[in-house]
């Protein structure tokens, strides 16, 4: 073997064994819907530690969580919407589970009461948001 091919190897290899590794991850969704199937909106989950984020069962499985989330998940199964938690792999869908039961609350994060009520106060900014979100969605539907 030359010099040049084993430098060859040795620049290339980890690279490809990297690029590799980045292709074979997924990403978590929590996604909602209607009764219907219809999709309402979803939130990504994560599977690694990240600051301003918590720890959270999610259908047996452990992920880490924003407290956004968890109030939207709670909000969205008080309206009667179906929660489903899904696996992306490229573009492979795959449902993990879909028991709206099997969803962490406020509660499972370990928060106290203060903040728990401080997260699902009426007037806070989730709710602004998720109208403002839905105004804008509505407004864009004529151009279909």
């Amino acid at each position: 073997m030359t010099r040049a091919q084993c430098i060859a190897i040795l620049t290339f290899l980890p690279a490809i064994t990297l690029a590799g590794s980045s292709f074979a991850q997924s990403d978590y969704y929590i996604r909602s819907q209607y009764p219907d199937g219809t999709f309402t909106g979803s939130h990504e989950i994560l599977t690694r530690p990240k600051e301003g984020y918590y720890q959270a069962q999610y259908c047996d499985r452990m992920f880490w969580v924003s407290t956004t989330t968890v109030v939207w998940t709670e909000e969205e199964v008080a309206a009667g919407r179906t929660l489903i938690l899904e696996e992306n792999f490229g573009e492979e869908r795959n449902v993990l589970c879909s028991d709206n039961t099997a969803f962490a609350s406020l509660y499972d994060l370990g928060l106290d009461k203060r903040e728990i009520e401080a997260l699902r106060e009426p007037e806070g900014s989730f709710q602004t948001r998720a109208s403002r979100i839905h105004t804008i969605r509505d407004a864009f539907k004529q151009f279909k």
